[in-house]
């Protein structure tokens, strides 16, 4: 697929880490001013007062299977079911991206396992942590993106260089569910 050489009012990056993940963008004409000119979310550490470039890559999804937070959201919401002893049925991921790099051979359908053992689609979590990610930039700079597209952006999501191909589109994939919807 050949890239479009258009310019773009924006780029934006995801870093869609192991144990952490953020985004930053940068605006074409602040570019052009000052390449060093990007923009970064800062992440509020739980309930405490301290911040964080990234959020922990973890997601909770309900007992329904409907996506539910992302991060320390996701951390301190499950801690707290645990604690009343609430978890059962709900579905907490972590650590789960390099999943993708362990299946050897991979399918849309593959499923990936809870921290309690329970399984869903590894496309519908990897899609809505990736969705949040978007959905965050956007609310969170909502002054300043206004009238800005998602498909007028120009979207980058780190991907690690050791996966195979298979892996790499799986993540495409499920960036392109999120972009285009």
């Amino acid at each position: 697929m050949a890239m479009s050489m258009r310019p773009y009012p924006l780029v934006a990056a995801i870093d869609f880490g192991t144990t952490y993940s953020g985004y930053g963008f940068s605006f074409q004409d602040e570019y052009q001013k000052d390449p060093c000119k990007i923009y970064t979310n800062v992440w509020n550490v739980g309930s405490s007062s301290l911040v964080s470039p990234k959020a922990p890559t973890c997601a909770l999804f309900d007992t329904h299977k409907k996506f539910h937070s992302f991060g320390y959201e996701a951390e301190d919401k499950y801690a707290d079911l645990a604690a009343d002893d609430e978890a059962d049925g709900w579905y907490y991921f972590r650590r789960f991206k390099m999943t993708l790099y362990d299946k050897m051979i991979l399918n849309r359908n593959f499923e990936l396992e809870s921290d309690d053992g329970k399984t869903l689609s590894a496309m519908l979590v990897f899609s809505s942590c990736l969705k949040y990610l978007v959905d965050h930039l956007f609310k969170t700079y909502q002054d300043r993106i206004t009238g800005i597209e998602r498909t007028e952006i120009r979207w980058v999501l780190t991907v690690p260089a050791i996966w195979n191909d298979a892996a790499k589109q799986f993540m495409r994939e499920a960036a392109e569910k999120v972009v285009m919807h």
